[in-house]
């Protein structure tokens, strides 16, 4: 009984200790400050493909995402074609914030394109200082 209890304790501690180890995350700032120009749509922010959030203009959300390599893509609300930018590939490290900013470029002389850029948190600071965090933002 002792060595089916030793045995039990020793696998229990195995499994417990690789879900915390699967569990780690990073933040993930996604930051939407992209001006006058399209203002008031949303922009969807996909992770992995997966919608992950909805921000308005001059605002922010802390995501919390698993460590490892990830795509994120953005798409422009309103009247767009609702195709997902090119996806940029983002590390997440435990302990270490990613910053995610939308910037929008002149695609032709009447259209912008929006895409994601990975910023560094000290171009990130001043845009996170004028922008509302919002906690909630799938709706």
């Amino acid at each position: 009984m002792k060595k089916f209890k030793l045995f039990l304790s020793l696998f229990l501690l195995t499994v417990s200790s690789n879900i915390f180890a699967q569990s780690k995350t990073g933040q993930v700032y996604l930051i939407r400050s992209t001006g006058f120009e399209g203002s008031a749509v949303n922009h969807s922010f996909y992770l992995d493909d997966v919608l992950i959030c909805k921000l308005k203009n001059q605002s922010y959300s802390i995501q919390d995402v698993p460590v490892g390599d990830h795509k994120i893509s953005v798409v422009s609300g309103g009247l767009s074609n609702g195709k997902k930018s090119t996806p940029i590939v983002i590390t997440v490290v435990e302990g270490k914030p990613n910053f995610v900013e939308v910037v929008s470029t002149k695609k032709e002389e009447y259209s912008n394109q929006i895409t994601a850029v990975e910023i560094l948190k000290n171009s990130a600071d001043p845009i996170l200082s004028k922008a509302k965090q919002i906690t909630n933002c799938l709706h």
